[in-house]
């Protein structure tokens, strides 16, 4: 899968070579239209000098382009470079240069996911459903991303992964040392 072959270069700096690259955008522009757009290009990369998200409230793309544009109700046709849905502003376009555009593909992608009877015997069916996964956790890391660069949108995913993980086990450590105090009180009691 392309998403699985990206090369460590010096540690710190990933190479994502422009082949994979191209299979990555043309699966993003059949699972979400939206991500045609220049601005969500595959891979984003703060060395293309965008070292930060725009911020949707009043913010405004090098172009002078609105980072959101105001829709009626929940229902809006497409709009290029734009996402619509609920963000932080409520139901707008949110610029794709924005996080919020990118949550709100992800949670529209997490409630369309494809359904294929028998996928296991269906070719097309099988890889709709891969395509689909690799955009739903593209759009997933750049949701959390601290800025807009797909290498390190992985690294805070992950790393959010990981502290969700941790504080799930220590709720759970927690829980069975009172578990046992109680259990361990009860047994003195009658003991």
């Amino acid at each position: 899968k392309p998403l699985a072959n990206i090369t460590a270069k010096k540690s710190t700096t990933m190479v994502i070579s422009q082949k994979n690259a191209d299979e990555v955008n043309a699966k993003m522009a059949r699972v979400a239209p939206e991500l045609k757009s220049p601005y969500a290009k595959y891979p984003l990369s703060a060395q293309t000098g965008r070292s930060m998200w725009v911020n949707p409230d009043g913010g405004r793309t090098a172009k002078g382009e609105p980072c959101f544009i105001a829709g009626q109700g929940k229902d809006q046709s497409m709009k290029e470079h734009y996402v619509y849905g609920a963000g932080s502003l409520g139901y707008r376009y949110y610029h794709l240069l924005t996080r919020d555009s990118h949550k709100i593909l992800y949670v529209r992608l997490q409630s369309t996911t494809p359904f294929a009877c028998c996928s296991c015997f269906n070719k097309e069916a099988t890889r709709a459903i891969d395509e689909h996964d690799d955009i739903t956790r593209i759009c997933y890391n750049r949701s959390v991303a601290t800025i807009p660069d797909d290498i390190q949108a992985a690294k805070d995913a992950e790393a959010k992964a990981r502290g969700t993980a941790k504080a799930v086990y220590n709720f759970t450590q927690n829980e069975q040392l009172v578990v046992n105090a109680i259990q361990t009180g009860v047994f003195i009691a009658h003991g």
